[in-house]
Parts: structure tokens; sequence; C-alpha cells
């Protein structure tokens, strides 16, 4: 299985992160590759799909991360992420209500609410 997928469907980006980078160079490069996602024509918004992710990012990672969701936070109309429990889900909600982001920045555990959120009810994860 491949560390992650990437699909564009209508004006969302779709990232599905399988497996936590392991490396800061993995994780620039995966960075990269969703910022030249975003950075296409029509792509207003980020759905972040995490919920196969069971381990944590050592710090070197997380700050990779930071940044792009601080990129993403400038360049996006939403970001949606999906949580791989309540408790992360109520943790990224609490900073983006503290952020003032609430009404663009949000996470769920259930995709169907998430892509409720992004306005794409009839989003496909199969091609």
């Amino acid at each position: 299985m491949a560390k992650y997928e990437v699909k564009v469907y209508k004006d969302v980006l779709y990232f599905k992160y399988n497996e936590m980078a392991e490396t800061v160079a993995e994780a620039h490069q995966q960075a990269g590759e969703v910022k030249r996602a975003l950075s296409q024509p029509g792509v207003t918004k980020f759905l972040n799909d995490n919920c196969n992710i069971q381990s944590i990012a050592n710090a070197e990672v997380s700050e990779v991360w930071r940044d792009l969701m601080g990129w993403v936070g400038s360049n996006i109309e939403k970001n949606a992420t999906i949580a791989p429990n309540v408790t992360l889900k109520m943790q990224l909600n609490r900073l983006s209500r503290s952020a003032g982001t609430y009404d663009s920045v949000r996470a769920f555990t259930s995709m169907d609410e998430a892509l409720h959120f992004m306005g794409i009810p009839d989003f496909q994860l199969e091609n």
C-alpha cells in the first residue's frame, strides 16, 4: 500500500495519509506534492483523510506538517480533516475555534460529515 493517495475531485484535493512520514525529507516531499496539487487552477478546498494514522509524527516531521497547514490556511477556502478518533477531532476543532478559523477549518470522524462540510456529498473514493 502506498503511504498516501491523492485525488482531485471538482474543486477539492483529497489527500489520504495511509502511513506517517518517517523522515523530514519524506515529509517535505509529501508536503510539496500537496502544495503543487492545491496550487492547480480551480482547487480551492483540501480534504485531509488521516483516518488510518495510528502513530504520532516525530517533532521534525510535525514541523513540516505545521508549516504546510499554515500555507493551506492562507491559500485554501476550506480544509477538512478526517481524524482517526474523537479526541483528536475535538482537539483540532478547539484549535480551529481559538484561531477564528472554524468556519473554514474543521475536523471530523465521519467521511459523510466532512463531505457535507466541503460541499461534495457525491464524492466517491473509488475511481
